[in-house]
């Protein structure tokens, strides 16, 4: 059996594992992180890639902002498209404090900061997955095996901070309440091989939700909104191309260009809250303690935001002041912002979505309100400002 120690064990390599692992290394605070997948996997994992102004400004002190703001685009303005018109909302204006994103592919930042860590002699054990967790009196007992031959492995640590995702099964091992719910909509994510937009595009549409995002300098994201009951053979590339120039046309406008389908998957658009964020030795950070929908761009600016909060419980908990209140205030501290965000994704979602694909027995009556929203934004500078602060993180 593979035995090893540490002060803080930590569970998943993706973005609130990582920044929480920079943040102990940089204070002396000795670390593991077990991570199932190996090195070469974490820049494959296809993910979004809107970061707030706040997450930046966060991530600065710690070095770990420089990839951001050195090889990321810039985006501040939006648009939503209804009945063939745009309604542009330009929320990075200088007028509401000039606070856009930034947009650095999220797969890409991971693996820059995994690479920096294990350079400057951070500890990250690749190919291992936790099977289960236990307390005691002094210490947890992290049980894992090698993905490759099963070999058991074992980390004793004095605090476990589950960053496993979604699915995490810490969370659930260690039984966090939960609330939840499953939204009726699915969305149909695809990668396409085209230049991107030069602003995030909403489109509003009787058929459906469509939406158009920039992920890379070569890539473009669309969602489409489709049946739950839909599989990926019910969408070959013209259907996919036909339903997007659909539900994205506005008037005098040429048809989107059309290029190579690289990805495709769905999206079930289910949103949790894992409270409280603590119990005992263990913790939650990212998506382990809360999921959002992609509407609002949320899941990686909460991670972010977590895991310095983490951090900063964590070194002065087991740095030189052996202070624990603030460790011990982490769900009291992270909780209010997450219901904020969650709050805000739901009412974007509420705009975007007349109702399950296909099924609203009064489109006409769901257009038209969607429609007084979208007015409103532009004639009242209040709810526009509100909107611009609450999509941006300002």
């Amino acid at each position: 059996m593979d035995k090893d120690t540490a002060l803080v064990c930590i569970v998943g390599a993706g973005p609130a594992g990582l920044v929480l692992a920079h943040i102990l290394h940089q204070s002396n605070i000795s670390f593991v992180i077990l991570e199932r997948e190996q090195s070469g996997e974490l820049r494959s994992r296809t993910k979004a890639g809107l970061i707030e102004q706040r997450a930046v400004a966060a991530l600065q002190p710690f070095g770990l902002a420089d990839t951001i703001t050195e090889r990321g685009g810039r985006n501040g303005i939006c648009e939503f498209r209804i009945d063939g018109e745009v309604i542009v909302c330009d929320y990075g204006a200088p007028s509401d404090d000039g606070r856009g994103h930034y947009i650095y592919p999220q797969q890409e930042l991971v693996g820059d900061w995994a690479d920096t860590l294990v350079a400057k002699g951070g500890r990250i054990r690749f190919g291992v997955k936790v099977v289960d967790v236990a307390e005691n009196e002094t210490d947890a007992e992290v049980r894992a095996v090698t993905v490759t031959n099963g070999e058991p492995v074992t980390i004793r640590a004095e605090a476990v901070v589950a960053c496993d995702g979604a699915g995490s099964m810490i969370a659930r091992a260690a039984g966090f309440e939960t609330f939840e719910i499953a939204h009726p909509f699915r969305w149909l994510a695809i990668i396409a091989a085209i230049a991107p937009p030069s602003r995030t595009v909403f489109a509003l549409h009787a058929r459906g939700f469509a939406g158009q995002f920039r992920r890379s300098a070569t890539s473009t994201r669309y969602y489409l909104e489709v049946p739950v009951t839909d599989t990926l053979a019910d969408w070959p590339d013209e259907r996919i191309w036909a339903e997007l120039e659909q539900r994205m046309a506005i008037r005098d406008q040429l048809p989107l260009v059309r290029g190579d389908l690289i990805e495709r998957d769905f999206l079930d658009l289910r949103v949790r809250v894992r409270e409280p964020m603590q119990l005992g030795r263990i913790f939650l950070a990212g998506d382990a303690a809360h999921m959002v929908t992609p509407a609002g761009a949320k899941g990686m600016n909460m991670a972010i935001q977590d895991a310095i909060e983490l951090a900063a419980g964590l070194c002065e908990r087991y740095g030189d002041t052996a202070n624990g209140d603030r460790l011990g205030n982490y769900t009291a501290s992270r909780l209010p912002d997450i219901w904020r965000y969650q709050e805000f994704s739901n009412w974007l979602l509420g705009i975007l979505h007349a109702g399950p694909a296909g099924q609203t027995d009064k489109p006409d009556f769901i257009q038209r309100l969607r429609r007084a929203r979208l007015d409103r934004m532009i004639n009242d500078p209040v709810y526009a400002r509100w909107f611009g602060r609450s999509y941006s993180g300002s």
